[in-house]
């Protein structure tokens, strides 16, 4: 499990915390999101959990072990990331792109071994794209860029994945498929899967547990039918909604 305990973060040299005493838990097999507009401060708390920010009060544990006392190296073994975006300097083919998963496994003068190279190839075929495998990441659609960078944080085969906005620039067809991905893979492997979104219609589909952040402030967390309602979605996107009822998922729809 993932405990993120009454966390605050600021900008150095800023006097106003981005984050104010966020705080939730992080189930395995099971999706956490963190719901919220653009500029919440979503990223942020994604940042802050990975350790890539520090933040300035509060706590973060991993099976209530404190995570910024460990190194980089240990933290790589416990937390693996999928980025927003990802523009390699090199035309990595897509293999190569997923064993960059196994670096916190490789020696700083070895080289990749057979159990790294198994468990690249495993990760391409959980992900369903190792017919990919020798084609440039540079020359594949997005949404299979995305499913690799799923598969490169499989083969980095830690406990907990987190996932900063990983539909964004996708078409629909390609949200929902990567989106489908990742649950099959957070129950099937038991992961602690934490991402972001900005959709509360992807979040009550795909989502075990949502926590609303607005202005850097928890507004609500729980199961996403029981708490994504229409006089939330007003409040932190100050739009007017109807929700729906469609084959028993509630539907977020927008008063035009």
């Amino acid at each position: 499990m993932v405990s993120v305990r009454n966390i605050y973060f600021r900008h150095k040299d800023k006097k106003d915390d981005v984050l104010k005493g966020i705080s939730f838990n992080a189930e395995r097999g099971s999706i956490t999101t963190i719901l919220g507009p653009n500029g919440s401060g979503k990223t942020t708390l994604f940042k802050c959990i990975a350790g890539l920010w520090k933040y300035h009060q509060g706590e973060i544990f991993f099976d209530a072990n404190p995570i910024d006392k460990l190194s980089f190296r240990k933290r790589a073994k416990v937390f693996s990331m999928v980025p927003q975006e990802h523009e390699p300097p090199f035309p990595y083919s897509v293999f190569d792109v997923v064993l960059m998963g196994r670096a916190s496994y490789v020696g700083v003068f070895s080289s990749p071994g057979k159990r790294d190279y198994e468990k690249v190839k495993e990760a391409l075929t959980i992900v369903g794209i190792e017919h990919l495998q020798d084609i440039p990441y540079t020359k594949i659609s997005g949404g299979e860029r995305q499913l690799t960078l799923i598969a490169r944080a499989l083969a980095q085969d830690t406990p907990v994945m987190l996932l900063d906005e990983p539909t964004s620039h996708l078409d629909f067809r390609n949200q929902i498929n990567v989106l489908k991905k990742i649950k099959e893979i957070a129950k099937n492997r038991a992961l602690v899967v934490v991402m972001t979104l900005h959709d509360p219609n992807l979040a009550g589909l795909f989502s075990d547990k949502v926590v609303v952040i607005n202005s850097g402030t928890k507004i609500a967390e729980g199961n996403p039918d029981e708490i994504i309602s229409e006089e939330l979605i007003r409040k932190v996107y100050d739009i007017e909604v109807i929700k729906s009822n469609i084959n028993g998922q509630g539907i977020i729809c927008p008063v035009i």
